[in-house]
């Protein structure tokens, strides 16, 4: 195979794209790889000046890179779009190599590099705003809401009105709700980032004690509040129980919230087999059956009167938390009581 046989055939089989170009920067030659590219023909090329296929912005350095080739010097590893026949545009890296007086070119179509270089840029910057804005809402809005709960508590251990009492009261309930609020922002925030309810699971056998806590503290909020509590939890249940105790506060808080006023929320909490089975109920009117279907979507909150205090995160991130635990949490509602039952593997 002579010399000049085997250059055609590396002209037409290379996967490159290679071309020629002239001193008025027209195609004076194009391989294959260029319609197997971009789709133009060779007929649909050689003739027209490369700036018809190029993009608008990168008109004006692509001409400062070919006046480069003008004045004999070689042009290397420069990127550009190029336009399809279907008018998408594609990446170019060129190496471009005057001889006397035309220009012979290798190109190589880079667009999945850039691509890939321009995801990792996005996520690199989807983490940065990420940090930032957990720390906006772990820091620099829990440090001043810790101020105002300990000066609270000072307060509290002060003799007062009845009238100051009442202020008091209502400053502790407003704070509970800002904190809970702080804490299903950041939660919905690390779920939708990628970063997934993070859990801290090992042995507890102190969860009834736990759940006692946590009715003394919405009791504290809402003195009016009657429960009935049947809780018996036999041995160690692994679970990361501040994360429990979470769905907990939320789900005796919305029974509170939305039971007729004097009537007891009942909670009920024990062992069958290996799973502990949890509920939370409270009379009332029963919930709406399209209600019901989005209970647990983030951001829904039912009518419009209902917890206006609420962002309608608390049901989306307690399903989240049990969900991270491997349990269930579903809801029954009729005319007699709203139930929601929660079952975990312990």
């Amino acid at each position: 195979m002579d010399e000049h046989h085997l250059a055609t055939e590396n002209w037409r089989l290379s996967p490159d794209m290679l071309c020629i170009l002239d001193q008025n920067g027209c195609f004076a030659a194009v391989n294959p790889a260029w319609e197997a590219t971009l789709g133009w023909t060779p007929k649909e090329m050689v003739g027209r000046p490369y700036l018809d296929f190029l993009h608008p912005d990168d008109v004006a350095r692509s001409m400062e890179g070919f006046e480069e080739l003008r004045k004999g010097h070689p042009v290397l590893r420069f990127e550009n779009r190029y336009r399809t026949n279907d008018g998408k545009y594609r990446w170019l890296s060129w190496v471009a190599v005057p001889e006397e007086g035309i220009f012979y070119c290798t190109t190589r179509d880079v667009t999945d590099h850039k691509e890939r270089d321009q995801t990792i840029l996005d996520q690199r910057l989807e983490a940065e705003l990420r940090e930032q804005f957990l720390a906006i809402l772990g820091h620099d809005l829990r440090n001043p809401l810790g101020s105002i709960v300990s000066g609270l508590n000072l307060l509290s251990r002060e003799s007062h009105s009845e009238k100051s009492e009442k202020v008091l009261q209502g400053m502790r309930a407003s704070s509970a709700r800002m904190s809970e609020l702080i804490s299903n922002m950041m939660d919905f925030a690390r779920v939708r980032l990628g970063d997934g309810i993070g859990l801290e699971k090992r042995p507890h056998t102190d969860l009834a004690d736990q759940i006692s806590q946590v009715i003394s503290e919405i009791r504290n909020a809402h003195p009016a509040a009657v429960f009935k509590v049947d809780v018996d939890i036999e041995g160690a249940v692994t679970c990361d129980a501040a994360r429990i105790m979470q769905v907990m506060s939320n789900l005796i808080g919305n029974a509170v919230t939305h039971g007729p006023p004097g009537e007891p929320i009942h909670i009920q909490a024990g062992r069958t087999g290996d799973k502990l089975k949890i509920s939370v109920s409270n009379s009332g009117k029963a919930i709406p059956a399209d209600s019901r279907e989005n209970l647990f979507r983030p951001f829904f909150k039912g009518k419009p009167q209902a917890s206006p205090q609420g962002l309608g995160l608390g049901l989306y991130i307690s399903a989240q938390i049990v969900e991270a635990h491997g349990g269930e949490i579903n809801v029954l509602s009729d005319d007699t009581a709203t139930r929601f039952e929660i079952t975990l593997p312990c």
